[in-house]
């Protein structure tokens, strides 16, 4: 391998390794960032929150965590099932209610039109 084929090689390695390491710590400084503004999942625990503060509960700490420490939206107004249902206190006669999907929703019920 003559010196110019190493040098180019060496040369590229060193452009293209800290793109990673500055990628990764690029995401991590986002996802602190987007986690300071909650309190802990505790604080929360038993109460009726607004649908960004839920959602963002769920990004932090997963479904499951923010269902098991009773925590609920307090707004029927976001879709379910990739905008294919609402979630409702009560479905209307003209819906359905998806069991599978109710988790989105958390207190509410996931609805969704009936075919046909």
């Amino acid at each position: 391998m003559d010196q110019k084929t190493f040098l180019c090689l060496l040369y590229m390695t060193l452009l293209i390794l800290p793109a990673q390491i500055l990628g990764e710590s690029v995401a991590e400084a986002k996802r602190e960032k987007r986690n300071a503004a909650l309190l802990p999942l505790a604080s929360y625990a038993g109460l009726t929150v607004s649908a960004p503060i839920f959602l963002a509960l769920i990004a932090a700490y997963g479904i499951y965590a923010v269902i098991h420490a009773k925590i609920y939206s307090d707004t029927d107004n976001h879709s379910c099932v990739g905008n294919s249902g609402w979630c409702r206190s009560t479905c209307e006669y003209y819906e359905y209610i998806d069991v599978g999907n109710s988790l989105q929703c958390g207190s509410y019920y996931c609805c969704r039109p009936r075919s046909g």
